[in-house]
């Protein structure tokens, strides 16, 4: 069950009223998915099986499935997961609301059917860009908060972005894409560290705001060998973009670098240079690969095989690995979608789930882009083993997704880690006393009942080699709410953990979720208050820690009990 309903009435002989309230109910456990994402032209059919364990929470488990004749009906799952996720740095800012215009102007440019609620995109474009402008640092630059250094990467992405959003005709501040501009044109010149492939992408971005620099396109262009095949396709969108006949170029050698396999084609790639850590890009090198091959070489036989590509490699089933790869995949695909005929599907898909037909869908030239999701709950799906079974018969493409999520119990999933990065989890009680005429308090570790209105201490401890871009979610007790002035505590002997080491913390209804930039080789400690108001016995779900971008790599800490009096 993943919402409960909570009905109240008072009634009386004169009036009445009620109400009524949905609440989440999160399930315990450690929340973990399997995926599927895939392709069918004309007539075919794909088989797969998604598992659940054994020791699954009962009531989590949950299967999403999604069918489309377009690639671009496909991204709209990738755009809910984009614009729902639940946080908003920069780089998650940019990727949430920019997507959702790109492919809404595609859309529309090629007269499709689409069902997305107008009202609510422009209130997302507007509270995504008062947030960015809020977000640009006194230089000029962005990082990936407010607080922290401007970086080359997060500065030429929203610059870039800024002006893609402004070319459907959202208003965009001019001045704010100027000082970011200005920013990458110092640090173009400064900074003699940056990677080839950011050079090229912060080339790229300065072209796109109009303000061209010659010095460093032809610096881009004399150390091209140093390029990946992601960066030569961002270097030959920069010459494109200033008009600059080098573009025809750099074509032919991309072309050939890319790698094929029967109908698919892509560019590997394994270091992200925008981030500045090893990590498997080659959606996106592929997508940006598609994009300037759609300009140059239209009819190339390698746009549909890298299409084909990206849309079966989508490693969480309706999106990519994490914001930025998933938003920089749409970027590529759009341009790709409007050079391609994929469009005129004429066909009849069937799903199948464990056997039984569920749905049976004829697409036409006349019918919209996306089918909504199927949505199969606990009751409707088999312990174990779940088999899909997706038939076409026409002539087109079909696009499928399929995303089985649920929360597992088995021990192994819970204090997960390793050398590399590891977390854990420790409760303090803290009891006043007087010290002259302040209060003050003192920790001692919770092993036993506390009582409503007690003062909780949460300790996490973080442990590894070098990260970037870290983040830690803690799940909180149901019955106790955050002390938001955690500062105003004195303790009689403050511990080494009591400091403020986070780059950003913020409080949810349900969790605790901090951020830290950059995490130096060895042990970190962060802590935040809990104010304990309900009595009970609630289940803790474990901690976690991970890198942002390379979501595959996480710890856990061990799930808990807190019993209050």
């Amino acid at each position: 069950m993943r919402n409960a309903t909570v009905h109240g009435e008072a009634l009386t002989e004169e009036e009445s009223d009620a109400l009524e309230l949905e609440l989440p109910v999160n399930p315990p456990g450690v929340k973990l998915a399997q995926s599927k994402g895939g392709s069918l032209t004309d007539t075919g059919s794909a088989s797969f099986t998604l598992t659940f364990p054994a020791q699954v929470e009962p009531g989590s488990r949950r299967l999403s499935l999604r069918i489309s004749p377009s690639i671009a009906g496909s991204l709209f799952g990738a755009l809910e997961y984009l614009t729902s996720f639940p946080y908003g740095c920069v780089e998650q800012t940019m990727s949430s609301f920019l997507p959702d215009i790109i492919v809404l102007n595609t859309v529309r440019e090629l007269g499709l059917k689409e069902s997305l609620d107008r009202g609510a995109l422009n209130g997302k474009i507007r509270a995504g860009l008062d947030r960015l402008y809020n977000f640009q640092h006194e230089d000029g630059g962005w990082g990936w908060w407010e607080t922290d250094e401007s970086h080359p990467f997060m500065t030429a992405y929203v610059v870039a972005g800024l002006v893609q959003a402004r070319s459907p005709g959202v208003a965009v501040r001019q001045e704010v894409i100027t000082r970011g501009a200005a920013w990458l044109q110092l640090h173009f010149v400064q900074d003699s560290k940056l990677e080839a492939d950011l050079r090229a992408y912060m080339a790229y971005a300065l072209a796109l705001a109009g303000q061209t620099n010659s010095a460093a396109l032809s610096q881009v262009y004399q150390q091209r060998s140093k390029l990946s095949s992601y960066g030569l396709a961002l270097m030959g969108l920069a010459f494109e973009t200033a008009k600059d006949a080098r573009a025809a170029e750099i074509a032919p050698p991309l072309a050939e670098s890319a790698k094929q396999e029967g109908n698919e084609a892509w560019w590997p790639s394994t270091r992200d240079a925008m981030l500045d850590f090893s990590a498997d890009v080659t959606p996106e090198a592929t997508a940006y690969g598609v994009k300037f091959l759609s300009h140059q070489q239209r009819t190339s036989d390698l746009l549909p095989k890298a299409a084909q590509w990206l849309m079966n490699h989508r490693n969480e089933g309706y999106w990519w690995s994490s914001t930025k790869q998933t938003a920089m995949v749409i970027y590529g695909l759009t341009d790709y979608l409007k050079s391609t005929n994929e469009l005129n599907s004429n066909l009849t898909a069937t799903v199948y789930v464990n056997d039984q037909p569920v749905l049976t869908r004829k697409f036409d030239p006349s019918t919209a882009i996306t089918e909504p999701d199927l949505i199969f709950d606990e009751t409707k799906l088999q312990p174990g083993e779940n088999s899909v079974r997706i038939t076409t018969s026409g002539q087109g493409k079909l696009y499928y997704s399929a995303r089985a999520e649920y929360f597992s119990r088995e021990q192994k999933l819970q204090k997960t880690g390793s050398v590399a990065l590891n977390i854990l989890r420790d409760y303090f009680l803290l009891t006043p006393s007087k010290q002259g005429d302040k209060i003050v308090y003192d920790t001692t570790p919770v092993n036993a009942p506390v009582s409503s209105g007690d003062v909780i201490a949460v300790r996490l401890t973080v442990t590894g080699s070098d990260w970037k871009y870290l983040l830690i979610e803690d799940p909180i007790p149901s019955g106790t709410e955050f002390i938001e002035r955690d500062n105003l505590y004195a303790l009689r002997d403050k511990p080494p953990w009591w400091q403020y080491w986070f780059t950003r913390r913020e409080l949810h209804d349900d969790r605790m979720a901090i951020f830290q930039t950059y995490f130096a080789q060895g042990p970190k400690q962060y802590f935040y208050l809990l104010k304990v108001v309900n009595p009970g016995t609630f289940q803790v779900n474990p901690a976690r820690v991970q890198p942002m971008y390379q979501p595959e790599l996480f710890s856990t800490t061990e799930s808990r009990r807190l019993e209050v009096k």
